[in-house]
């Protein structure tokens, strides 16, 4: 009996850290600017697992214009892009980081350095909870946005069955 509270217990905490494994912060050692030039230096960074290179840059460039940056415009726009990608990109080993803002200021010619020393907003990092969409979200856009939320919710609720399972053994 004692066995089974224990294995409940475990499985609890389990699902609750797996619940809220997706980090909410972009942090701020990999805003810092890492400016390579040239395609080829793009296509070799690390093992990253996101092709950044297929990723839809308007979201920043569209909004984020020079010479005069809106910072709250810009870090917004960044946010839309990146915090979709918190866990890859607060990974420093897997190089998503650098080739994401290579590819930024690729496609956008910003400064180096524009988004580090513009987004500054908690000692945790960039804050990806209350990121503004723009008006015409599409519906994949939506789709993949809520699929952590899913997950999260169904995991809890399996962690509160879990729990009422064991108060009744």
């Amino acid at each position: 009996m004692g066995f089974q509270k224990f294995f409940f217990l475990f499985l609890f905490f389990l699902l609750v850290d797996l619940s809220y494994s997706s980090p909410l912060y972009i942090k701020h050692d990999v805003l810092e600017a890492r400016v390579h030039t040239g395609r080829a230096l793009l296509q070799q960074q690390g093992n990253c697992p996101i092709d950044f290179e297929r990723e839809n840059y308007t979201i920043i460039t569209s909004q984020c214009k020079g010479p005069h940056y809106n910072s709250s415009i810009c870090c917004n726009a960044f946010k839309q892009l990146a915090c979709k990608h918190t866990q890859e990109i607060n990974d420093v080993q897997n190089g998503c980081a650098t080739t994401m803002f290579n590819y930024i200021n690729l496609y956008g010619k910003y400064p180096p350095g524009l988004f580090a020393n513009m987004c500054k907003e908690d000692k945790e990092g960039l804050n990806c909870k209350d990121v503004i969409q723009p008006e015409g979200k599409n519906d994949e856009q939506k789709s993949n946005s809520s699929k952590g939320t899913k997950c999260s919710t169904i995991l809890m609720v399996i962690a509160t069955f879990l729990i009422i399972l064991m108060l009744n053994i």
